[in-house]
């Protein structure tokens, strides 16, 4: 199981261990995207700061990015923990059915029980999907800002912040839809679709040529 100290405080090599892992860190595409959007954010305020010089308002750029770091840095733990608890609840119920016993721990939740607590963080699950999403779109929108503004020489940088930002707005909203404990007409499936929708709009628009040389 993941360690309860989280993803944050692991070195980068050993939090790609965790991801590629089948056992480690369960369900780790919440995890993924929210880290592709920290990236990008990250990305985002490095372009911005190396633009101070020829853009007035680079300085507002550059403390919405980090704000949305650390924003999108606090839901890689959150999504992981959240999964944590999911795990633990299937993993005591199937350990219990291998061996033919109930556990002290499986005696205090009934199978029905045990369906409503997943449920539950599942549930949790597609509300935090949703918050990595809403984040991701803000970050696409920003870096396709400090995109327009900054350096010719950074602008692929930028660009690369904004399909970054789009691909963790994608993988949240696709787990959303994907749900399986949100109703067919939940607002939430609605809201992801149109953060992808709107993201995509923004990297299409800020990837157009415009004609000037790099």
């Amino acid at each position: 199981m993941l360690p309860e100290t989280g993803l944050l405080t692991r070195p980068l090599g050993d939090v790609l261990g965790a991801l590629a892992s089948q056992h480690e860190l369960v369900g780790g595409g919440g995890a993924a995207a929210a880290l592709a959007a920290a990236v990008a954010a990250a990305l985002t305020a490095k372009v911005a700061r190396a633009s101070r010089t020829s853009w007035i308002e680079a300085g507002g750029a550059i403390a919405h990015a980090e704000a949305l770091r650390i924003q999108t840095q606090a839901l890689i733990d959150r999504d992981a923990k959240a999964y944590r608890a999911a795990s633990a609840v299937l993993l005591d119920g199937e350990r219990s059915a291998r061996r033919g016993v109930v556990s002290s721990a499986a005696e205090e939740i009934s199978p029905r029980e045990r369906e409503r607590l997943v449920d539950e963080v599942l549930t949790q699950a597609a509300d935090l999907a949703i918050a990595i999403a809403d984040a991701a779109n803000e970050i696409v929108a920003l870096a396709a800002d400090v995109a327009r503004h900054c350096q010719r020489t950074l602008k692929p940088d930028a660009l690369m912040a904004v399909a970054l930002a789009e691909a963790a707005v994608n993988g949240a909203a696709r787990f959303v839809d994907a749900s399986r404990v949100l109703a067919a007409g939940d607002q939430r499936r609605e809201r992801a679709r149109e953060l992808a929708s709107a993201a995509a709009a923004v990297r299409e628009a800020a990837c157009r040529p415009s004609g000037r040389p790099m």
